[in-house]
């Protein structure tokens, strides 16, 4: 028998008192199957809200920018409401006074010249979110040069790029040496120096020159980190301002862009090639990417983000500690030229929410 036919006996079994009892009940049970049911609706957020990233180089698959071109190709951007226009700072450094501006919304630096700026301008800088678990940085050899670790650093032609980094002096100390114990050229960005042997040691950003040294100009070299000498070091942060969090709107538009991302970070961990796909409609179309290449760069980064600390607790995750130990030797060697509260540096409130 129908539901109607059932509802029809009743009325005439029982009178019109009870079939309108039972049609009070009918609507309430359909209310809380409602309310139940399907509860995408009303988890996706309101109003549609707009914000500024920039990320601070030209278009490439590192992971701080692919999260981004991953969170908007993929959708994930649009199903919390948030439209963000993507931006790139290219080779003119600009973000890092655009977003003190208010010009743009959030952005990338490294950890350790994050907390520089901070520390040295005061700039109000807040780091929200870290890739990275270990530094870029690392420092290239020949394996013909016969050098071994940095131990045998010492009397070669060692290369820095601009400035010498605190934590190549941290790593130079955990082997009993200082930059006086080597000679110490700036050589820019070109890794064919060390090709051509004008240096014996290279420094190299990690997910990207060792590729061109050993890919596309047939060497074969070891890279040193670090990292692997006890030195704390850290990678690249998304970053916004004090005054930004203190408006709730813009909290609101980080809690999304942050959920997106971390999305799209998740995303990119689980299926990197569909990560290069998403990244590639991203990319200078003149010339044409070099898709094996940005491959790399997205692997190495994916390898150096994840962790036993991440694992744990969420992609993107960070301690106090951390920066706490980063900003000691950064402080050491004389990059801070002021010590820094590293609590106020950091604000990692959005990833518990997120994570929880």
């Amino acid at each position: 028998m129908s539901a109607l036919a059932r509802f029809s006996n009743i009325f005439r079994r029982r009178g019109v008192r009870a079939g309108l009892l039972l049609l009070v009940c009918l609507g309430l049970i359909g209310a809380l199957a409602a309310a139940c049911g399907d509860s995408s609706d009303s988890d996706r957020p309101g109003d549609t809200l707009q914000m500024t990233y920039m990320g601070g180089f030209v278009p490439q698959s590192n992971l701080p920018f692919v999260a981004v071109y991953v969170a908007e190709d993929q959708g994930f951007f649009a199903d919390e409401g948030l439209e963000v226009d993507i931006q790139h700072a290219g080779f003119t450094g600009s973000h890092k006074s655009l977003i003190l501006a208010g010009e743009i919304d959030i952005t990338t630096l490294p950890a350790s010249e994050m907390l520089e700026v901070r520390a040295n301008s005061g700039a109000p800088y807040v780091a929200v979110m870290l890739f990275g678990q270990r530094g870029d940085f690392g420092y290239a050899v020949l394996n013909s040069s016969g050098i071994e670790s940095p131990a045998d650093f010492a009397g070669r032609n060692v290369g820095y790029k601009g400035i010498v980094q605190s934590e190549f002096h941290a790593m130079l100390a955990a082997h009993n040496l200082t930059t006086a114990d080597m000679n110490m050229i700036d050589v820019g960005f070109n890794p064919v120096v060390l090709v051509e042997q004008q240096v014996d040691v290279y420094p190299v950003f990690l997910s990207n020159e060792p590729d061109t040294l050993s890919r596309n100009l047939n060497q074969d070299i070891s890279v040193f980190e670090a990292a692997d000498y006890g030195v704390p070091t850290l990678g690249v942060v998304y970053l916004v301002t004090e005054e930004f969090l203190q408006d709730e709107t813009n909290r609101e538009k980080l809690t999304r862009f942050l959920r997106a991302t971390v999305r799209a970070f998740e995303f990119s961990v689980d299926d990197p090639a569909a990560a290069i796909e998403s990244t590639e409609k991203f990319l200078a179309e003149d010339p044409p990417p070099d898709l094996v290449h940005e491959r790399f760069i997205l692997d190495t980064e994916i390898a150096n983000a994840l962790s036993d600390l991440t694992r744990a607790n969420g992609v993107g995750w960070f301690t106090q500690q951390q920066f706490r130990a980063l900003a000691d030797v950064l402080f050491d060697y004389g990059a801070l030229e002021n010590p820094i509260d590293v609590e106020s540096a950091i604000d990692r409130s959005f990833l518990e929410d997120i994570h929880r």
